[in-house]
């Protein structure tokens, strides 16, 4: 993680992280590693253990509790590789969950997690194939949550909706405008609009297409310039 160790103090006054915490800490990929090879034994009881030490000590970490943790406590950038093994832990545990009626709430929050840990990145679009192949596989017993959660992040996962039906062939202007989402799903206003565009913008696209008229006076007039407007701005 990008996260800088500790000194005596914050700038807050927090006490620094004690030293059980940063030992595990600097262990957590090994930690990890022991979850992963019980999921390959089908050791279902000890990989759900190792994942939940895995998040319990990033939650430590961020002086907070696993329930609590957040995509905006990673920087999306220098913690790429963190957050796609969050991702991977919560949708181990919420495949683990499922299998128990008793634990199939848990399994729901999970999996909700996995989502949070998933849109806006760039590894969104490999773990909406992942639940997809989960799918297909008929392991799923709670299978309407899983095949929300997949549509959910497959339908994010496309291409920018109303830019790619503005400006369908400049590469350049769309990755620019997809390299946004990561900074914005940092902040919860960032990922209501994230949520409010690719809910919204599918059905905009579809109006147009349908209604040349339409799609001349509000995409071609003021949708294109001002997507062009923000790419110049990003640039």
């Amino acid at each position: 993680m990008a996260t800088k160790k500790p000194q005596n103090k914050s700038k807050d006054g927090e006490e620094e992280l004690n030293e059980g915490v940063r030992n595990a800490y600097s262990e957590r990929l090994k930690t990890l590693k022991l979850a992963l090879d019980f999921v390959a034994k089908n050791d279902i009881p000890h990989s759900v253990e190792k994942f939940n030490h895995y998040l319990g000590i990033l939650a430590a970490y961020n002086r907070t509790t696993e329930k609590h943790l957040t995509p905006k406590m990673f920087d999306p950038q220098k913690d790429i590789s963190e957050l796609l093994l969050i991702s991977q832990a919560y949708w181990n545990l919420a495949k683990s969950y499922d299998k128990s009626p008793k634990l199939r709430g848990e399994s729901m929050r999970c999996l909700q997690q996995f989502i949070a840990f998933s849109i806006g990145y760039k590894y969104q679009h490999a773990n909406a194939q992942i639940v997809k192949k989960f799918l297909r596989s008929g392991q799923a017993h709670n299978k309407k949550v899983f095949q929300q959660a997949y549509d959910k992040i497959n339908v994010r996962s496309k291409n920018c909706y109303l830019a790619t039906h503005a400006y369908p062939n400049n590469e350049d202007l769309l990755n620019t405008l997809r390299g946004i989402k990561p900074t914005l799903a940092k902040y919860k206003l960032g990922q209501e609009f994230i949520n409010y565009y690719y809910e919204v913008s599918p059905h905009i696209v579809k109006i147009f297409k349908e209604n040349k008229s339409l799609d001349f006076i509000f995409n071609k007039l003021l949708i294109k310039p001002l997507i062009y407007l923000i790419y110049k701005i990003l640039r």
